[in-house]
């Protein structure tokens, strides 16, 4: 019986799940001679290679601030006018949230009709097919069939051996590069490196920002070897700050190959401005390649752009604010956003993450700046005890609580600050999924039912 006659979504997803999901396991070996292209390959090859038929394709990979790069230059396109496909990963609360097509989440309707024609095709093949690997493959073919100008590919991990690196894309986009997943790509930047700028292609333009020296080494020497055009975008573009409010600033911006005096972006931070010079910095290429993107599109898309979960406030009295800082990057960025966007009488954090992250490094960033950290754990097959976060960090954070359940960590954290305090939900994307839920946000349309 097909799934298109059963019209049942929640078979479709017991579907999927079947599929062995990294995301959710540590303990497995990155094996260079598992983890192939082979398998999505064969299985593209089944669907009639809709990667092939993507339009043109833009890929993003690196270690921070890669889905917002996304959404931005998405957004971006979407007001030029354009058919745009963006994919990432994770997702909040829906596995829908990751595709997308003109800013819409993929409908149930359509992930039914799109399980049935796949299976067809995973029959065929003989190796066992990842979680990812299938949904990577329904995405191109969902675009495919939309018939997108252009399709925005977000690296799920690494870069080199990632299911998305099947296209073959006009520009890459490397955001910074730090240490994450070490444990899987390697325990050095420029281990790290070399899977990231895997995804970088013959003849393509690479786009970068300020980088390590080893990692910027490697990036370059990749790019001499592809033949591919390297555009270090700190070196050939200006951008400021003018003024900021816990919801959003303005900057100013001389781009590639025009100026921006006065652009709104609804995410805060200064490595927001640093992705959104990242995304105009593409749109600008595209212009001169042809696409016509103009002025009004670019300050229109990065006013306009939704990214939820980063360094987001969703309430006053105490401000509450959500971020997904998994990493020493990214904790850091959320270290400087707080004291340079907020003003605040005490902070007070709420804290989990996967077992495993290198947790002290994310403690030494962020942990020092709170009165109390509250420790927590989320609802995940990977998440980390709370008892052993706190014997990693005790050198941190003298003022510990622990309360497992999120829900009663909310709670005492609202009961113990006043309204001029600060609540910092972090550590996990994935907590910051179940948070929201808890205090039942929208989110922009986000908080869908599967």
């Amino acid at each position: 019986m097909s799934f298109r006659s059963a019209k049942s979504y929640k078979a479709v997803l017991k579907y999927l799940n079947n599929f062995v999901n990294y995301e959710y396991y540590t303990d497995f070996f990155y094996d260079p001679d598992h983890f192939d292209l082979n398998r999505v390959e064969t299985l593209l090859h089944y669907l009639g290679n809709p990667h092939h038929k993507i339009g043109k394709v833009i890929h993003v990979g690196g270690t921070k601030g890669k889905g917002s790069i996304c959404a931005m230059t998405s957004s971006i396109l979407n007001q030029a006018g354009f058919k745009t496909g963006l994919y990432t990963s994770p997702h909040f609360y829906s596995l829908r949230e990751r595709i997308r097509m003109n800013g819409e989440i993929i409908s149930q309707k359509e992930v039914i009709e799109l399980v049935d024609e796949i299976k067809l095709a995973v029959e065929k093949v003989k190796s066992v097919l990842t979680f990812f690997e299938v949904l990577t493959s329904l995405a191109f073919l969902y675009f495919s069939k939309k018939k997108a100008d252009f399709s925005i590919l977000e690296v799920g991990l690494g870069g080199r051996l990632d299911a998305t690196n099947v296209v073959k894309p006009i520009i890459c986009l490397i955001s910074p590069i730090g240490l994450d997943h070490t444990q899987l790509l390697g325990n050095s930047l420029d281990k790290i490196a070399y899977e990231k700028t895997g995804i970088i292609k013959e003849k393509s333009t690479v786009i970068t920002p300020t980088q390590e020296d080893e990692v910027i080494d490697i990036i370059a020497k990749t790019c001499h070897k592809k033949k591919a055009k390297l555009l270090k975008i700190s070196n050939l573009m200006r951008w400021k700050k003018l003024e900021s409010t816990p919801y959003g600033q303005f900057f100013s911006l001389k781009g590639l190959y025009d100026s921006y005096e006065r652009l709104y972006l609804p995410l805060i931070g200064r490595h927001q401005i640093t992705n959104a010079a990242m995304a105009v910095a593409t749109c600008e290429l595209l212009n001169k390649q042809g696409w016509e993107i103009k002025k009004e599109s670019i300050k229109e898309g990065l006013k306009k752009v939704h990214w939820p979960g980063r360094i987001e406030v969703i309430k006053n009295g105490p401000l509450i604010v959500l971020d997904g800082a998994h990493n020493s990057t990214s904790a850091k960025a959320l270290k400087n956003t707080i004291k340079e966007y907020f003003n605040y009488h005490n902070l007070i954090l709420v804290f989990s993450c996967c077992k495993d992250k290198n947790v002290n490094s994310v403690a030494r960033e962020i942990f020092p700046l709170a009165k109390e950290v509250i420790l927590t754990k989320i609802k995940f097959i990977r998440a980390a005890e709370p008892e052993n976060i706190a014997k990693r960090t005790k050198e941190f954070q003298q003022r510990v609580v622990i309360e497992r359940d999120l829900t009663k960590a909310l709670k005492y954290a609202v009961k113990t600050s006043c309204d001029e305090d600060l609540i910092c939900i972090t550590g996990s994307l994935y907590l910051v999924g179940e948070a929201k839920k808890i205090l039942k946000l929208q989110g922009g349309g986000l908080c869908l039912k599967e």
